[in-house]
């Protein structure tokens, strides 16, 4: 039995199927055409290159999954020595000439060659099957001792995302392999999700606790503290229900702050009523000006028709017939 054969109803995506269409405008949620030459990508990954440069001061930066290496070629401008491996030929292919020559095309279960400072892989592992991932984990581990990694852990409906994960499940299989997270760092420039991990021979075990307390102990504060704070808020809401005979001082301000928001509403859709009705006036007025103007004209036109000879000549034959009417 072969390893690929433990996870049949896994598999991992291949190279066609990030071809031109993966990288259209549609598939990308409508953020422009993926490659250099959007002003809107480029200034994304100029950004988070710098961010990335000011936080761990990288000479080199290998990046897992680069696709048309844009990552690669904003960290190039900033004078880093970056390179990239991708999967689809497309991809490289239809790369910047400016960098098509540091990227190469491969999978990233393929061991890199040398050592960085950084590896980089952001969102990439979900693409491939379980055990893939875990050779890419492998790779990457053994090229650097520090991994800026992203994965999203939600989003199931792109039908290349074959092996989506808790970031947690994430972080512990790098943690077996001696890297962890980095908690006074915050990826949220690239994504919600996104980890720095590092490995650290000299961390003891009593390191890593205490980097994950310091971490999880504020966050664990704050969670209590809103907690208290929306309990408060639903008894406040509760003595409200119960009718004015309880009304403190408090809650005598809280209704009176909203029966001003109610005034205020209310003051408000009056004025867009009156507003209405003064456009209608101004509508009817300037209907019963032209209803005016028509029948002045037919007045004028009945007094000249009066003066005519035809009419009086008409008047002259019927006279007989009206009085025989009257």
């Amino acid at each position: 039995m072969s390893p690929e054969s433990i996870h049949p109803s896994n598999p991992g995506s291949v190279a066609e199927d990030y071809s031109r269409s993966y990288y259209n405008d549609a598939h990308l949620g409508g953020y422009g055409q993926y490659d250099w030459e959007s002003e809107e990508w480029r200034d994304f990954f100029v950004h988070v290159a710098d961010r990335i440069i000011g936080l761990v001061e990288p000479k080199s930066v290998f990046d897992v999954g680069c696709a048309k290496g844009l990552l690669v070629q904003a960290l190039m401008l900033r004078g880093v020595d970056a390179r990239g491996r991708d999967i689809s030929d497309f991809a490289i292919e239809s790369a910047h000439e400016d960098v098509k020559s540091r990227l190469e095309l491969g999978s990233a279960t393929e061991p890199i060659d040398g050592t960085y400072d950084l590896v980089t892989c952001v969102e990439v592992l979900e693409h491939m099957s379980p055990l893939e991932a875990q050779k890419a984990i492998d790779n990457m581990c053994a090229a650097s001792n520090r991994i800026l990694f992203s994965s999203t852990p939600s989003d199931f409906e792109e039908p290349t995302h074959v092996n989506v994960h808790p970031t947690s499940r994430w972080a512990a299989w790098f943690a077996e392999r001696g890297f962890y997270r980095r908690t006074d760092v915050d990826l949220t420039f690239l994504t919600e999700w996104a980890i720095l991990f590092e490995r650290d021979s000299d961390c003891t075990t009593r390191d890593v606790v205490e980097r994950y307390e310091s971490h999880l102990g504020p966050m664990w504060q704050e969670l209590l503290d809103k907690r208290a704070a929306l309990l408060e808020a639903h008894r406040q809401i509760s003595a409200l229900g119960d009718g004015p005979r309880n009304v403190d001082a408090t809650d005598r301000s809280i209704l009176d702050r909203h029966a001003a928001l109610v005034a205020r509403d209310n003051v408000i859709g009056l004025e867009a009523q009156v507003s209405r009705l003064q456009a209608d006036l101004r509508s009817l007025r300037a209907k019963l000006r032209r209803t005016r103007e028509r029948l002045s004209v037919a007045e004028q036109d009945l007094d000249a028709m009066r003066r005519s000879r035809s009419w009086k000549v008409g008047r002259a034959l019927t006279a007989p017939l009206r009085k025989l009417r009257s």
